[in-house]
């Protein structure tokens, strides 16, 4: 078990991939050192919370001790977790199945690519390996969620200290300032790896209501200038069609909305448009109801 331990501690040269082709070691081996600094990075983690929790205990029991020892839970949650999957960058057989996936796909793996195309193929790589592990996908959504929470209550905790516009005063102040302190960057290290998650929710909940207000906005001014245009097309007059002969027709003979010839005594209507165009009354009006441009020329209208 220690032997085990220490081999997942140490990190893993290129070399250790040898015998796959050499994009798959450059994936691979990068691969299993970001995993190994971010082990360390979460013992770090876990061993100054426990330090200034203990510390912490001294004083009264609040809301900061209770964040803190989630913030332990977390991290020895997390420890596991990374070490399943570092474990998964260690089982040959897996990475020969990720190995001939990628041949399938006729991904290149003789010729390392330029950084974008790697990263690229390191987070296919990562993919693959969680598709191949269900467990490995499901904890990491488990501690994604457990993650948000933290970062919930902590902003709640912030919200109902005594000092509201003076946080820091507060944890300058109080018995346990140095948990709080250290409680306030873990947190914030917690958040920086949801930034772009949260940037989203906060551009969405900005640009949603502002889309909706615009959209109102563009559909009322669209039935406002509707309904003043046909306040205006009530008082130009209707001409009643008297045959071929009409002197007051233009050359166009029929009707470009419907498509069908005008026939005698029918109630024609001429836009004041620039072309000032003729169109049967009915026709236009129901163009008017979608529409306030002039159906040939564009212009508009309302």
């Amino acid at each position: 078990m220690l032997e085990n331990i220490k081999y997942l501690l140490i990190p893993q040269s290129r070399e250790r991939y040898g015998i796959y082709p050499n994009v798959l070691k450059e994936v691979f081996s990068q691969l299993s050192r970001s995993a190994q600094l971010y082990i360390y990075f979460t013992i770090t983690k876990l061993v100054i919370t426990l330090i200034f929790l203990g510390e912490g205990l001294q004083c009264e029991i609040s809301v900061s001790h209770s964040i803190a020892t989630t913030i332990i839970l977390h991290c020895i949650f997390l420890l596991c977790h990374e070490f399943k999957y570092k474990m998964e960058l260690e089982n040959i057989d897996k990475l020969n199945i990720i190995q001939q996936s990628l041949e399938q796909q006729g991904v290149n793996l003789e010729q390392i690519p330029d950084r974008q195309g790697l990263n690229k193929l390191m987070m296919t790589v990562k993919k693959l390996i969680f598709a191949q592990c269900p467990d490995l996908n499901r904890e990491s959504k488990y501690l994604n969620f457990f993650a948000q929470v933290i970062i919930m209550r902590f902003f709640f905790l912030m919200l109902d200290s005594p000092f509201n516009f003076n946080i820091f005063q507060y944890f300058q102040d109080s018995c346990e300032a140095n948990l709080l302190n250290i409680t306030l960057i873990m947190v914030l290290s917690m958040f920086l790896e949801f930034i772009f998650l949260y940037c989203l929710v906060f551009a969405l909940l900005i640009a949603l209501p502002l889309l909706c207000c615009l959209s109102i906005y563009r559909k009322g001014k669209q039935l406002y200038s509707i309904r003043r245009l046909k306040q205006y097309l009530d008082s130009i007059p209707v001409h009643k069609y008297q045959g071929i002969d009409d002197p007051w027709m233009k050359e166009d003979k029929s009707c470009c909305i419907c498509m069908q010839e005008y026939a005698q005594y029918e109630s024609i209507l001429q836009l004041p448009c620039s072309g000032q165009h003729q169109f049967h009354e009915v026709c236009v009006r129901n163009w008017f109801n979608v529409s306030t441009n002039c159906p040939i020329c564009r212009q508009q209208l309302g």
